[in-house]
């Protein structure tokens, strides 16, 4: 039997056992500590970043001076450092990058601007700590995968020097759900479905617009973005926004490689234990990453 038919099998399997409620994501995200873990040689390092807990993470030897701004996906009101953390240091390995994963706050406890506000101070934080923009690439899956586009936005009006490039895995642009809702892929994605991304959209905007660009990155101004590589899969409900995001982004010259896996779903990366797609989607990041945030080392004398 195909192997990604048996992972989606499974996975259809277990999300008619999760609720569309809160406490049952929230239950099901603390399990991961039984099976999340960081893969061998990597050193795993607690710390904060203006208040705002984060971890860093860096292979004994696959690492250089590049930083990865992870920022973790869960809807926004779920997942953490310890949920990502295995996907976060396959990145960073393939990348040959340092990995710092922030916590941001999440909703509905913290709503939007929360996350936004934590993301961009965890890029200021790297800047007043030597890190130089053309050295950090933000990256995130899902709603990190959104928060990364609204993050890299908000960096651009803020002022402040756009990092080299930003890598969105299976991105969440569009809170207001116009596309996902219509999608054709709906019997096909294993995942999500309609109410369980509306479920999660009205918790991070607490009653603000859903087209409110630093809630949904797909309705702001694209000028003067870095590189964008986004990765979808072709059996996701979110394909189209990212496709539309992509066009859009086009149209205005900016530099964006989308790349749409066939037969995939969301967050793949995920399985990369099991799929060989997987494990070539992040080989692709690394390349991405490494291209965009070259390191120049000085030949000795």
């Amino acid at each position: 039997m195909n192997r990604t038919k048996v992972v989606k099998d499974m996975i259809r399997l277990g999300m008619r056992f999760i609720p569309n409620h809160l406490l049952a994501y929230r239950l099901c995200a603390s399990q991961s500590i039984w099976f999340v873990h960081p893969p061998t040689g990597f050193r795993c390092e607690a710390g904060l970043a203006f208040g705002i807990p984060a971890l860093w993470l860096s292979h004994e030897r696959e690492c250089d001076a590049r930083v990865i701004l992870y920022l973790h996906g869960g809807g926004y009101v779920v997942g953490s450092t310890r949920t990502h953390l295995e996907l976060a240091c396959r990145i960073g390995r393939a990348s040959q990058a340092q990995v710092m994963m922030l916590e941001y706050r999440l909703a509905p406890e913290n709503p939007y601007p929360a996350a936004l506000e934590d993301a961009v101070l965890a890029y200021q934080y790297l800047l007043d700590n030597g890190v130089k923009a053309h050295n950090i690439i933000v990256a995130g899956d899902s709603a990190g995968g959104g928060l990364t586009l609204a993050t890299v936005m908000a960096i651009r009006d803020s002022g402040l020097p756009v990092p080299a490039g930003a890598v969105c895995l299976s991105p969440w642009l569009d809170l207001s759900c116009c596309f996902s809702s219509i999608s054709h892929r709906i019997q096909r994605d294993p995942i999500i479905t309609p109410e369980r991304v509306r479920f999660f959209a009205r918790h991070y905007a607490a009653g603000q617009s859903l087209i409110d660009p630093g809630i949904s990155p797909y309705f702001g101004d694209l000028r003067d973005l870095p590189p964008v590589l986004i990765q979808v899969g072709s059996d996701e409900i979110l394909l189209n926004e990212c496709k539309y995001f992509c066009r859009r982004a086009k149209r205005i010259g900016v530099p964006v490689h989308l790349h749409v896996w066939p037969h995939m779903f969301h967050v793949w990366h995920f399985a990369a234990r099991l799929l060989p797609q997987s494990r070539s989607a992040i080989r692709d990041i690394g390349q991405f990453v490494q291209t965009q945030a070259p390191v120049h080392r000085r030949k000795a004398a």
